[in-house]
């Protein structure tokens, strides 16, 4: 129920939701349990301060903004409170949250690096057209928006185009990353790459498959490994093409379509 009143505000969407740091995350989820996005934040103070007291420090922040109470202040008498009176249970949209980001039917991410910074997108789907979207920052903040699975290619886009250089329709390149030429066509543009993002998509029942975007200072190629989804090692062979905007925006589409054509068999 939590989650469903959550997701209705992506019907009128974009709809922010909030902020969360890693670590609030992390300790809404609960320390044992594992992470399924970045965090950035936690990854790059690992030595300085562990997980549990992060989260822990985090826990008081939640509590303080009312966004996690203790058992004791909703239960209408001591006889509601049950074996465990100091139990801590999420507010209801914050409970709605945690269970939308375990439960989506497909979830596609997007990891954009540019030099020495990282930039994360993730898109959960779910019936009727809605999608949560997950901003992970470099710094470890965690921006939540509910919004309509039709406006999700053109945010995607945002990240895997940032500075528009998307132009031209090429022609399909296949090519062993191993065995390419220094002085080749394709290793001259790929070594002018600017920004890279990784494009992996999940969807239930089907093999994972991933897309790498190559952003460079005069356009936009995009590769796949040359097999079926899920068969592909390191001495897969990959195409490679150059793609336009529009293109570029009908493939995200497809990839974040719930119910769509894997791209690998749309072409």
């Amino acid at each position: 129920m939590c989650a469903a009143v959550v997701l209705e505000g992506a019907d009128d969407g974009p709809q922010k939701f909030g902020i969360f740091t890693d670590e609030e995350l992390i300790a809404l989820d609960g320390i044992a349990t594992d992470q399924l996005v970045p965090t950035p934040w936690i990854t790059a103070n690992a030595e300085t301060i562990s997980t549990e007291h992060a989260a822990s420090v985090a826990l008081r922040g939640l509590i303080a903004r009312q966004l996690v109470l203790p058992a004791e202040m909703l239960a209408e008498d001591w006889s509601d409170l049950g074996d465990d009176p100091r139990r801590l249970i999420a507010a209801d949209p914050v409970q709605g949250l945690i269970t939308l980001r375990r439960s989506a039917s497909s979830v596609v991410s997007f990891h954009r690096v540019v030099q020495q910074s990282s930039h994360t997108l993730i898109h959960y789907g779910y019936e009727n057209g809605r999608i949560l979207e997950e901003e992970i920052t470099q710094d470890g903040f965690h921006h939540f928006v509910v919004l309509p699975a039709a406006q999700a290619p053109q945010r995607a886009l945002m990240l895997v185009d940032q500075d528009q250089v998307a132009s031209n329709d090429g022609e399909s390149i296949v090519a062993d990353l191993d065995d390419l030429s220094e002085t080749s066509p394709l290793s001259t543009t790929l070594a002018d790459t600017r920004a890279l993002t990784v494009a992996t998509v999940v969807r239930r029942d089907t093999e994972p498959e991933q897309f790498t975007f190559y952003a460079t200072s005069t356009a936009l190629l995009v590769s796949r490994p040359e097999s079926e989804p899920g068969t592909a090692d390191d001495s897969t062979p990959m195409q490679f093409i150059e793609i336009s905007r529009a293109t570029a925006e009908q493939l995200l589409g497809e990839l974040l379509e719930d119910d769509a054509t894997p791209p690998s068999e749309a072409g």
